[in-house]
């Protein structure tokens, strides 16, 4: 019988830990604002997009290792939360994603398509049939 391979980084944050990370990590969007030069603001974002790209891999890497944990619907919106304001920095920002790709020379980081748009994955999006864009014949 065969060990499971580790993953090669491990953060093992405590979920006491990962959600003063989350709440150090959403309160530099308010500093990023605040600030007036735009190359500055977009220098931070990056910056900042690239830290919850961390603190989203400790939090996934925690409820993944916790299934049973008190706080996972807790870190699971703080997750949640976390990809949210990621996706808003990049889009408010106009963050290119191909520079933290790049910073990520060691690999530590997981895939960042979750954060692409159509346009960036170079992709159509399928539509949906639901029930409002449904076409009924009588």
């Amino acid at each position: 019988m065969t060990s499971p391979i580790a993953a090669p980084f491990k953060y093992n944050g405590t979920a006491k830990g990962l959600m003063m990370w989350a709440s150090s990590e959403l309160e530099h969007v308010g500093r990023i604002i605040s600030i007036e030069d735009p190359n500055i603001q977009y220098a931070y974002a990056l910056s900042t997009v690239n830290g919850m790209a961390h603190l989203k891999d400790a939090l996934f890497e925690y409820i993944s290792d916790h299934p049973e944990s008190h706080m996972k619907s807790d870190l699971l919106v703080i997750h949640e939360k976390v990809v949210r304001v990621m996706k808003h920095l990049i889009k408010d920002f106009n963050i290119d994603l191909t520079t933290i790709e790049a910073f990520n020379t060691r690999g530590t980081l997981s895939t960042l398509n979750y954060l692409r748009t159509d346009a960036q994955s170079g992709g159509k999006r399928k539509s949906r049939k639901t029930r409002k864009n449904r076409k009924i014949y009588y």
